[in-house]
This record gives structure tokens, sequence and C-alpha cells, in this order.
């Protein structure tokens, strides 16, 4: 990493929500340790082993075998008890359940079935869930462009950043999927074979296309899975990304209680 990158530990997303679980939780180790918590599509396990040292029974839930073995590597030279990892889909983070809180950082956006996929989350929550996710803008003209935005528009954008105030995703027009507003977004060629999708590292894994939600329907969908209380959390930039990040990207930190 440069010189100048903060480790996840010591930068200013991990603080906020360090901070939360705070607000929510015991400080005390031992009443942490009997309280799990699961770090959803966790990479290579950098949130889960900071839950772990916070003293809670962490678990990370990751499907890539170049990433799991990373994550492996991570708890060996840790010597955390508490740190565990699984090579699985996180939709069946059922299978290892319930979590006092659930941690779906960077995930949501990279799933073709965002609304269902809340739904397991929540049934799998005892009380918390912290959300760092894209949302579908309502409004740019761009996506109504179809090719001419993809092929055209997007790539010089990509280049110049020429009026782009907003990043250009190459989304789809406005939709609706599984009973909820928002728009398509295409995660690689589905004629894709399975190792080069593999070495993805970053992108979805079993679905070659996304659904991002726009914000007020992924809050609805929030709400009627099950969480009564939905707050937006905001000091998560600054280091690891920059200030404009929430408006220039349309990704924001939510915070979902259960009652």
């Amino acid at each position: 990493m440069p010189a100048d990158t903060p480790i996840l530990a010591e930068s200013v997303m991990w603080q906020a929500i360090a901070e939360t679980v705070d607000l929510f939780f015991p400080k005390g180790r031992e009443e942490r340790s009997g309280m799990k918590v699961v770090d959803l599509g966790c990479l290579e396990g950098g949130y889960t082993a900071e839950f772990a040292r916070m003293g809670f029974d962490a678990l990370g839930i990751e499907a890539r075998a170049d990433n799991f073995r990373n994550c492996n590597l991570v708890k060996e030279n840790l010597g955390l008890p508490n740190l565990n990892f699984v090579q699985d889909d996180v939709r069946n983070m059922a299978r290892y359940g319930p979590f006092d809180i659930s941690l779906c950082y960077g995930l949501l956006y990279h799933l073709n079935d965002p609304v269902h996929f809340l739904k397991t989350v929540a049934d799998s929550t005892k009380k918390l869930l912290l959300l760092n996710t894209h949302f579908a803008p309502e409004h740019d003209i761009r996506y109504y462009l179809g090719p001419v935005n993809r092929y055209f528009l997007a790539p010089i954008q990509k280049r110049t950043r020429f009026l782009e105030h907003q990043k250009n995703f190459r989304l789809s027009p406005i939709t609706l999927h599984e009973g909820y507003r928002g728009r398509w977004y295409k995660e690689w060629n589905k004629h894709a074979n399975k190792s080069k999708v593999e070495k993805i590292l970053w992108a979805s894994y079993n679905n070659n296309r996304s659904f991002w939600l726009c914000k007020k329907d992924l809050t609805k969908v929030l709400h009627n899975a099950g969480f009564k209380h939905v707050f937006e959390q905001f000091n998560f930039t600054g280091d690891l990304v920059p200030d404009h990040y929430t408006s220039r990207y349309n990704r924001t930190m939510f915070v979902a209680l259960k009652a």
C-alpha cells in the first residue's frame, strides 16, 4: 500500500463502525464473548478480525478461494480463538446464525436478489445491521441513453470526468425488480468461464449482473424486513475514501436496528 494509506484498524471507516457498535452493545469483553458477529463477503477478513479484537465471536463468510486462503492466513497469524472463517455463499448465512450483529459492507450492490437477501439477513440478525452500499440514483438522464452512454459517454467521462459530478456506472433505466425500484448493473460477461469469474475478486460471484435499489426503496425494504429503526451514518469518510464519496458514488452507510 502507499505509505500514507492507513491500515484498516486505524481508518475512519472502521472507527465509524466501532463507535456505532459501542452505542448499542456493552463494552466488556466478557459480555461480548457471548455475542456473535458475521462479516458478509469478508474478502481477506479485515473487519472480521477487528470484531474479534473487540471481543465478539466473529465469523467471516467468503465465497472466493483466493480470498478465503488469505482469511485463513490472517487467522493463523493473529492467534484469535474467537476469529473464524467459512467458505460459502453469503445467501447461506442462516446456516451459521443467528447473529447479534451483521456487517454487510460493499456486498449488497453485487447481488441480483437484494430484497430476498435483506430478508435473509433480517431473519438471521437479532439486533444490528451495518450496511454500506451503493444505491441507484432516481434521476440521471445518462442511464436512459442505452448504448450511447455505455460505449460513448461513459468511456469519455471515465478518462476526463467531463460533466461528471456523479460517477457514471453505466446503469440501466429505472425498473421494478422484486417489487422495488432500482437499476441493473453489469458485473461481468455472462459467457465468462468460472475460473475467470473466480479471479475477479471485487465482483459478484454467482450472478453476472446485480440490482441496485433506489435509496428510498432500500429503506422500505429494511423496514419491511423487520428493522424498526433505520439511520444513515456519515462519519465513515475522510481517509480511505474522500469526503465527497457519498455524493459522487451514490453510496452511504445505513444502521438498521431491530425493536
